[in-house]
């Protein structure tokens, strides 16, 4: 495989890789910024051979595959590289290079052992948002569900404390929207603030926002906020600069993820310089730096960015949304992680009951994914309902709920707050026994169609 070295000039590109072409092109220089170099920039840019990009990005995987260690994993990279290589799966000019099922398995055991060990040791090194985002968004990507990762709901976990940075918190969201997990409106108002106010945020942040509203409003509820992408997007695209690129090779590459397909921006900006752009920064051994920015590299250049994983089609019909994207590969030898072969949504009640007495009654029904955790239904009540509020305590093996609706436990008057699971509507005229106490914590209950749920605060 023959890499061109970057001093070489792409008029010696084109001409040695097609016939007949006469523009005769100098050295590709973006450094010019007059408006006539900018058009015959654009121009020679669009005769770039489409086998010129292939073999760059051949270059990349090859690399990112010597990059593999002996346990089958990339090191801090392994998340990402299984999310690149995933979702380069559907192209067939890349299938003698990529790795085969049981090597994507074993590599994808290797990351779930390194996300269960960062588990059992979370409150000596606490995960970061964006590291647990990455984990979320890999899992999703083969097709596992990171709401059912071995007991832990590590979409809860990751909504449970806001990032504090926009960037951080723009791609906890994205993760979560790509798992298909309730969005509640703050966290949609915090995107849409950042968005617009684009031009006081930094280039990855408002790309990374911009891939987080693309991925909510493919949802129906929230395609009201299809316009709101505007704006932002075209203040990003914008920022190009005169050599193609937005800044660095990691902005360029998010940006492309960002605004891919958006036509009606193609007036505002050249996305076939951008990965010219990427395209010349390559190095000889096929790198971008590291395995990790070159997995993002290539989301970009095959035009399969982050915002693909949600349209990935795992076995699955859902139909909030529209033209999924078929993927083939590892749908049924990666989704014994309790990924039914449909995804529907059932309706569930969720109940609050004050005292032995029952001095207060509170119930709601919602509406979510079958198989979604209980936490999550108690986080979209509390978003709907204020007597819903509750508060809980974050423990190894999930969730702890000690308030609810403003009541909190006392240990000491032996009051407490019980879960249960029915059949029916509870009736308070006829509670329900201790039997029916759920058996399992708020993470680890999943919902079906027609269950009834039930706290009971009651002295015990």
């Amino acid at each position: 495989m023959v890499y061109l070295p970057l001093f070489i000039s792409l008029s010696w590109v084109i001409m040695g890789s097609t016939q007949n072409l006469e523009l005769q092109t100098p050295p590709l220089d973006f450094k010019d910024t007059t408006e006539a170099s900018r058009i015959v920039t654009e121009s020679i840019i669009e005769r770039v051979p489409v086998k010129y990009m292939e073999s760059t990005v051949k270059s990349a995987l090859t690399f990112l595959i010597s990059q593999r260690e002996n346990d089958w994993g990339w090191r801090n990279d392994t998340s990402k590289v299984l999310t690149a290589l995933r979702l380069m799966q559907s192209y067939e000019d890349l299938e003698a290079l990529l790795p085969n099922t049981l090597e994507i398995q074993l590599s994808s055991k290797q990351m779930e052992i390194e996300i269960v060990i960062k588990l059992w040791r979370h409150h000596e090194i606490p995960i970061s948002p964006s590291r647990l985002a990455e984990y979320c968004l890999a899992l999703s990507a083969l097709c596992y569900d990171p709401r059912q990762f071995h007991g832990h709901d590590l979409i809860g976990t990751l909504q449970h404390q806001e990032a504090q940075h926009d960037l951080d918190f723009a791609y906890v969201t994205l993760a979560a929207c790509t798992a298909r997990a309730h969005i509640r409106k703050k966290q949609i108002r915090r995107l849409l603030d950042i968005a617009n106010t684009a031009k006081d945020h930094n280039i990855d942040t408002v790309a990374m926002t911009i891939l987080a509203l693309r991925c909510i409003v493919m949802d129906h509820r929230h395609r009201n906020l299809q316009h709101s992408l505007r704006r932002p997007s075209i203040s990003l695209a914008k920022q190009q600069q005169s050599d193609g690129g937005f800044g660095n090779i990691y902005n360029t590459a998010l940006v492309i993820q960002a605004l891919d397909d958006l036509t009606e921006l193609k007036s505002y900006w050249n996305k076939s310089a951008a990965k010219t752009y990427l395209e010349f920064r390559q190095d000889p051994d096929g790198a971008y730096t590291d395995a990790g920015l070159t997995s993002d590299v290539l989301l970009a250049l095959i035009d399969r960015g982050l915002g693909g994983i949600r349209l990935m089609e795992c076995g699955r019909h859902d139909n909030d949304y529209e033209n999924n994207v078929e993927i083939e590969g590892l749908t049924k030898s990666l989704s014994s992680h309790g990924n039914d072969s449909e995804i529907r949504n059932v309706t569930v009640t969720y109940t609050l009951w004050i005292g032995s007495n029952i001095t207060e009654n509170f119930t709601s029904s919602l509406t979510a994914p079958r198989n979604t955790s209980f936490y999550s239904i108690m986080q979209m009540a509390m978003e709907l309902d204020p007597h819903f509020t509750f508060e809980a305590s974050e423990w190894p093996n999930g969730h702890y709920v000690h308030t609810l609706a403003g009541f909190k436990e006392e240990p000491m008057g032996y009051n407490y707050w019980l879960l249960y699971r029915l059949p029916e509507l509870p009736d308070p005229s006829a509670p329900p026994a201790n039997q029916l106490v759920a058996p399992v914590g708020v993470d680890d209950l999943l919902i079906e169609e027609g269950d009834h749920y039930l706290f009971w605060y009651k002295k015990l």
